[in-house]
């Protein structure tokens, strides 16, 4: 059964699940490349839709990136993990329909997965392209960084495979 929220209620939900976002970040900060905001992000679109998903993402970034206790990202960075993100949680407003198409808890952990892993390499594109123009070396940066960016994509397909549909199975039952 869908619940309809309310206006305050979604922005409510905004605000927590990109506070939560930003926890679990600094949280893992200290393992490169292994992160939960992406999940929490993809999760929140599906609860929210696009435009409240892509607002938690933006806001999480945005948050996570000035606030980081290892000092604020560039600023073309900073935008272009805000967008990443923002393509994440608007993204996340598909899980449903994936929940819906599949009754198979396997098939929908493996889409989950892949969307994980899809997902992750656009956030990485962006974010490397983005330092790559601000310190005018964009080729070896993408190259450096998408070689670097193995862990992220394995780690987020993994996370996604194991957690994306118990989450949103939570949250069609809860």
């Amino acid at each position: 059964m869908r619940v309809v929220l309310k206006t305050t209620h979604k922005v409510a939900l905004a605000g927590l699940l990109s506070s939560l976002a930003v926890a679990l970040g600094f949280l893992l900060m200290a393992v490169p490349n292994v992160e939960l905001i992406t999940l929490v992000v993809f999760v929140s679109g599906s609860i929210l839709g696009v435009r409240g998903g892509a607002l938690v993402g933006v806001v999480t970034m945005l948050i996570y990136s000035i606030a980081n206790p290892m000092g604020a990202a560039i600023p073309l960075v900073t935008v272009s993990q805000a967008v990443g993100q923002g393509v994440v949680g608007a993204a996340g407003a598909t899980a449903p329909l994936v929940r819906r198409v599949s009754a198979r808890r396997a098939v929908r952990s493996a889409v989950f997965a892949a969307a994980g892993v899809l997902l992750t390499l656009q956030y990485d594109l962006l974010t490397n392209l983005a330092l790559g123009v601000s310190v005018d070396s964009v080729l070896p940066v993408v190259v450096a960084g998408l070689a670097f960016s193995v862990t992220h994509f394995v780690s987020n397909g993994m996370i996604f495979f194991l957690l994306a549909d118990v989450l949103l199975s939570v949250r069609d039952n809860g």
